[in-house]
């Protein structure tokens, strides 16, 4: 089966943009209580943009500025209210991503630009994926997965996934995936249960 044809190229990614995106979010600290920061999702945004902003609000606790910090509290409780979705990721992103003061294992492999960038689009598509996978044991199987979110932690990329072999919730590294090819199908309408679901597993 043929995977799609490649998506149109996501707009680089500036520090003016990204800034942009979090703007909101500072100006609710200076404005006082009355403030609401602005909704970081929406649908006029740049998908890329948006993930890309949700990651930067994710770690913004950890870099020891506390007016901004409080600025990402604020963007996210009313994310809660303007993007589901979005809040549900931050909240997956805070728990699951390397922070700043950690760095990722040299000694570990990267994961296939190819496969990241197939993940990416089915994760923005709600598209399965099929792969072949070779776990910590070298046990190696064939998975057909809804995939839902790329975490960062400091031992590789992992994708975060219902696995219909397992009809269970499956961390994945990328690294370790042979084959990766988009299958027919869209889970859109399952796509907020799901993450609501992994979520309560991570204990976020």
């Amino acid at each position: 089966m043929r995977p799609r044809g490649d998506a149109p190229p996501t707009p680089l990614l500036t520090r003016r943009a990204l800034g942009a995106c979090l703007a909101a979010g500072t100006a609710a600290i200076s404005l006082g209580h009355r403030a609401i920061a602005a909704p970081v999702g929406g649908s006029t945004m740049d998908p890329g943009l948006r993930d890309a902003a949700l990651r930067g609000l994710a770690v913004v606790q950890y870099r020891g500025d506390p007016v901004g910090a409080a600025a990402a509290r604020a963007t996210a409780l009313r994310l809660a209210e303007t993007d589901p979705e979005g809040a549900l990721l931050l909240r997956l992103y805070r728990k699951l991503d390397v922070l700043p003061s950690q760095s990722f294992r040299a000694d570990m492999p990267p994961a296939a630009e190819a496969d990241l960038r197939a993940l990416h689009e089915s994760i923005r598509d709600s598209r399965p994926v099929g792969f072949g996978y070779t776990d910590l044991s070298d046990q190696v199987s064939q998975r057909v997965v809804l995939p839902l979110v790329l975490v960062n932690p400091p031992q590789g990329v992992k994708l975060l996934a219902w696995c219909l072999k397992a009809e269970d919730y499956r961390q994945f590294f990328v690294r370790a995936m042979q084959g990766l090819i988009p299958q027919d199908g869209d889970f859109t309408a399952e796509r907020m249960a799901l993450l609501k679901g992994l979520a309560d597993k991570e204990g976020v």
